[in-house]
């Protein structure tokens, strides 16, 4: 793309866990991607040009690069203004569908971080907009675009598990004190719930991704295990059965001593078990031959490492630009959150109601 057909960049949100990081990761599109605009509801923020709370995997704020990039603190003044083409929104939960909604209508194509709704409700008539309006919308579901991942998923299509069984899901990571109880990814007020919402929402994504199955009811249990003085959920166990009649078992928490995270993610099947570590490495068991009764196979993938949000946010943001190209939608897309956001509004009422719930899917 020649350097007058750069594509204009729009940052939406400032004060977000991942904003400079996936800011990073689009300046890796230099020669088709030109950040022109960026917009942040507080003045302090916009001003100083960083987030109150980030990943400390990732910078503290935005280079000084975007020192004459122009700023706003209302959405209608910059879409008029700096025409974007697309917008990065990285907005609290409950403030993310507004601003989806107004950019859509506008034309604008959206990357938006996980999940970008507080309830499977708001996503749909988000990104339902965002459909009707023709645009393409990319999420933070990441994962999808991992080569271990996507082995599994190979795997899967192949039909080498054979009929599933079972599915079992662990994702446990640094804890409040680790990460500021103070930080707004702990509000139930700004994002709608806690660590099913923010982190479980990629197991959640993936049991659905791998199986090609529906969960259709859930079983939950929840609690503040590290009496943080936080109002939302830092530790969540789910029980569920996929519609095939398959059960599954899920654990996520904020429960380490340091800034880290591991899991696991397994699906048990007729015919043979695979299992995706955190770091996506994938092992296969099998049945063999007379010889070999069990066959098993490993995947240990290698990642680039790039400046930014992860080796994956790039494969993201290249989806996103083809997909405009080739009008077509993203592997992660809209449709992908509402699908584990409804998931998450069941596992949320069954925790609190203490029964079981059936999962919306109409």
């Amino acid at each position: 793309m020649t350097e007058s057909r750069k594509r204009r960049v729009a940052v939406v949100g400032l004060d977000h866990y991942h904003t400079t990081g996936w800011v990073e990761s689009l300046e890796l599109f230099a020669d088709e991607l030109e950040i022109v605009a960026i917009y942040e509801s507080d003045e302090t923020l916009r001003d100083g040009l960083a987030p109150r709370f980030y990943d400390p995997h990732l910078s503290a704020r935005l280079s000084d690069q975007y020192r004459s990039t122009p700023r706003f603190g209302d959405l209608d003044p910059l879409i008029a203004d700096a025409r974007p083409d697309i917008a990065l929104v990285t907005l609290p939960n409950v403030a993310a569908p507004a601003a989806i909604e107004r950019l859509a209508r506008a034309g604008v194509h959206l990357l938006v971080d996980k999940p970008g709704a507080p309830n499977r409700a708001t996503a749909v008539q988000a990104f339902g907009i965002a459909e009707d309006a023709g645009v393409k919308v990319a999420t933070g579901l990441i994962r999808r675009y991992g080569r271990g991942w996507q082995y599994a998923r190979q795997l899967c299509q192949e039909g080498r598990p054979g009929r599933l069984l079972a599915t079992d899901a662990v994702f446990v990571t640094s804890s409040p004190f680790v990460r500021d109880p103070a930080n707004h990814i702990f509000s139930h007020e700004l994002q709608g719930g806690g660590i099913l919402l923010w982190l479980g929402i990629h197991d959640i994504d993936q049991l659905l991704w791998l199986t090609g199955e529906r969960i259709v009811e859930i079983q939950a249990v929840s609690g503040h295990v590290n009496d943080a003085g936080i109002d939302v959920e830092d530790a969540m166990s789910l029980s569920f059965r996929y519609k095939s009649g398959a059960i599954g078992t899920m654990h996520c928490a904020y429960v380490l001593p340091r800034m880290m995270s591991e899991g696991y993610l397994a699906l048990r099947g007729s015919n043979g078990s695979l299992s995706i570590q955190f770091d996506g490495s994938v092992r296969w068991i099998g049945p063999g031959n007379r010889e070999d009764p069990v066959r098993e196979e490993t995947l240990t993938p290698t990642y680039a490492q790039l400046p930014g949000y992860g080796s994956m946010a790039p494969a993201v943001i290249r989806d996103l630009i083809r997909s405009i190209d080739e009008d077509r939608q993203p592997l992660a897309n809209g449709n992908a959150v509402i699908a584990a956001l409804g998931v998450i509004d069941a596992a949320y009422e069954a925790a609190e109601t203490g029964k079981r719930v059936r999962v919306d899917w109409s």
